[in-house]
């Protein structure tokens, strides 16, 4: 795991500065502790940053091939980098080291762009290619490991965080406008924005080759969803399930440096938990948090309750961390800095968690992905209208009240999510909604999570790899039919009758907690006051964007929003304060 960056100048003599590289490399330090270099060719810069996993020794980059004619930065993981040499071995190509980013050179070499096809893992990696002078960027096909950019008349720059890009003299930070609304009504930002001007992230799945000023962009993954087909039992589901899991964590424990796993005592994070004490030699470290003023620490359904059975269970070397409301409270500015955009209510507590489990591990097991793979929410247990909203968040009718006017003018995001929605769920031609609707959940809330997960465990120097996202397991439960993810009010249920197997019966029918955060009602109360008074002042910056009185009107349950409910007030001005606080962290 590392910080990637770089610079492709469109005129061959305008020569790339390396202090700007410099610069890029040093704004993402935290990434990438264990060393920083660059390689320069005239108008083409690349730049690295490394966490040491793999090879320890051998393993910095950018690299190249032997006649340095082909050169890489690459950050995440090849899984299946063992599998790869060995077929090109075979084609005669030679190795130096035992890191996967030596694979990648050499699949380029071979395979050319389509060499992504060839890779089991998590990445984001540029590939200048001296002799065609062709630029090449690829990104994962599920979006765990990000990667930005920004195209201008001279040049295009890229970096693995946003605050890398703006270290160039050409880039200005400024706001997107269209990511304001997106970001309140559905917390993700569409058509690969950012919440910066002319900063785009590369989709997953996709590639972008540069050649002579020309961009091209390629989608070379996508998940698929078919109509059901034949006879499948269900037992025959649940074994290759179950297979394809177990081989995911197996891979993902892949390292040279210390490594733990997550364990809330939830389903996922158990079940990856449990399948990786099948391949430690040793006791596998696991980690639970909770905040120790929270009036559900005791409660029945605490987080400490449930992993304190897992460890017993499983004999893990298992470690808690109390943490305290003031250390949540006191670091948002932290937290979006790293995130680079407004942030939600648990966002702090993964920053805090990472930071606590850094002195014991450099690499984590985490169970992300499997809610949004197997049904794992409350809403899908309806699957009888037609969305008219982002599941994950509501309010939209009410929310959306709250801009001025002429926001829904300049951006139109209304026409935008609908759009959006429609598009996406009859992409397929199947009767099966609710695997249309995981696809919405694959790949637009899904991308958020990731990109949530690795800006807090990259903040401190931690590698989060993700079992249930390995491209085959997903691919096939993408198609697995529906009524056996959702039966009898029951999510996830084909996952939870494997984990039967493995877990503890309690752990199974736990009832589903979202990530800890702090549960104050006086914070709450003193949140709610501090948005609205954002609102109000002429002085902020988010005062521009919102109807100062429906915003009072709201916050005090008047009028046309007298039936609005708490948690949409407690979300909403969470989302004010921090929408501010993002103006104010990058000078906006």
């Amino acid at each position: 795991m590392c910080g990637i960056c770089g610079i492709y100048n469109f005129e061959k003599d305008m020569k790339i500065d390396k202090t700007i590289l410099i610069n890029m490399n040093k704004v993402m330090a935290h990434r990438g502790p264990d060393g920083s270099d660059y390689y320069l060719d005239g108008f083409v810069g690349l730049g690295h940053i490394r966490l040491s996993i793999i090879d320890l020794e051998y393993g910095n980059q950018p690299m190249c091939n032997e006649d340095e004619s082909v050169w890489v930065t690459f950050n995440g993981e090849i899984y299946n980098f063992e599998e790869i040499k060995i077929e090109l071995k075979a084609k005669g190509h030679k190795f130096i080291t035992n890191c996967d980013t030596e694979v990648i050179v050499h699949s380029y070499e071979e395979y050319g762009t389509d060499c992504v096809l060839k890779f089991n893992g998590m990445f984001a990696f540029a590939i200048w290619d001296k002799k065609k002078e062709i630029l090449f960027l690829a990104r994962d096909r599920m979006g765990i490991k990000p990667l930005y950019y920004s195209i201008s008349s001279g040049n295009i720059i890229f970096a693995s965080e946003i605050k890398a890009i703006l270290q160039h003299p050409d880039i200005k930070a400024e706001l997107e406008v269209n990511s304001i609304p997106e970001y309140f009504f559905s917390t993700i930002l569409l058509d690969g924005k950012t919440m910066f001007k002319n900063i785009y992230s590369l989709p997953a799945g996709y590639t972008l080759v540069f050649k002579n000023k020309s961009k091209f962009l390629n989608q070379y993954w996508d998940i698929e969803i078919r109509e059901a087909e034949g006879t499948h039992y269900y037992n025959q589901y649940k074994e290759k399930i179950l297979n394809l899991f177990k081989d995911s964590v197996k891979k993902r424990l892949m390292s040279d440096v210390p490594f733990g796993s997550l364990l809330s005592g939830g389903l996922d994070s158990s079940l990856v938990s449990a399948v990786a004490t099948e391949y430690v030699n040793n006791k596998l470290k696991t980690f639970s948090m909770e905040y120790s003023d929270n009036s559900g620490l005791n409660n029945s359904n605490s987080d400490i309750k449930y992993s304190r059975i897992m460890a017993k269970t499983f004999k893990t070397k298992h470690k808690e961390f109390l943490l305290k409301t003031e250390e949540y409270n006191d670091i948002l500015e932290n937290v979006i800095w790293h995130v680079e955009k407004p942030i939600e209510l648990t966002t702090p507590s993964l920053y805090l968690l990472y930071r606590n489990l850094k002195d014991d591990i450099t690499v984590v097991l985490s169970g992300e992905g499997a809610d949004e793979l197997f049904g794992g929410y409350f809403f899908f247990l309806n699957q009888d209208n037609q969305l008219t909203e982002f599941p994950w968040a509501p309010y939209y009718n009410e929310v959306s009240m709250l801009f001025e006017p002429e926001i829904e003018k300049e951006t139109h995001f209304t026409k935008k999510i609908s759009t959006t929605l429609h598009d996406m769920m009859n992409r397929f031609d199947t009767n099966d909604y609710l695997n249309r609707k995981l696809y919405l959940f694959l790949k637009l809330y899904l991308l958020e999570m990731l990109e949530r997960q690795d800006k807090t465990s990259m903040a401190w120097s931690v590698e989060a790899r993700v079992p249930f996202l390995d491209h085959r397991l997903v691919e096939y439960v993408a198609n697995v039919p529906s009524n056996y993810k959702v039966r009898n009010d029951v999510e996830k249920f084909i996952l939870k009758e494997i984990a039967r197997e493995i877990l503890p019966t309690e752990v199974v029918n736990r009832k589903k907690k979202p990530c800890p955060f702090p549960i104050d009602p006086k914070t709450i109360y003193v949140r709610k006051n501090i948005a609205n008074d954002l609102v109000q002042s002429s002085s902020s910056k988010i005062s521009q964007y919102f109807n100062k009185k429906a915003v009072n009107d709201f916050f005090n349950k008047k009028n046309r929003f007298k039936n609005i409910d708490n948690l949409a007030i407690f979300r909403t001005s969470y989302a004010l304060i921090s929408l501010e606080a993002w103006h104010k962290t990058f000078g906006v």
